[in-house]
């Protein structure tokens, strides 16, 4: 029993890479608030190539349940990892300094 709904997976993921990378993406947003950001941000940007390459790989095949859960595992750890890294760029420090 394969993956079946490839298309709209693949078109999520190519909107989330219109949204986050190039010069007017959020990543650059990330970069110009908190610069020390950059290296998250990159390592983010290699995920992404990664994970293109995989859904390339993965889904021109029929991908058995194991694959199709793997592939669904490291989409939603890069997802918690771009979450954070909104977090961290934009929390804002309510406290004050003593």
């Amino acid at each position: 029993m394969g993956l079946a709904p490839a298309v709209p997976l693949s078109t999520a993921i190519a909107e989330h890479l219109a949204a986050t990378e190039g010069e007017y993406g959020l990543y650059a947003e990330i970069i110009a608030a908190d610069p020390r950001l950059i290296f998250a941000v990159e390592s983010l940007i290699r995920e992404h190539a990664e994970l293109r390459r995989a859904m390339r790989r993965d889904l021109s095949a029929d991908l058995s349940d194991a694959q199709a859960a793997d592939l669904a595992r490291r989409l939603d750890r890069h997802c918690q990892r771009s979450n954070d890294l909104v977090y961290e760029a934009y929390i804002v420090d309510l406290g004050g300094e003593d």
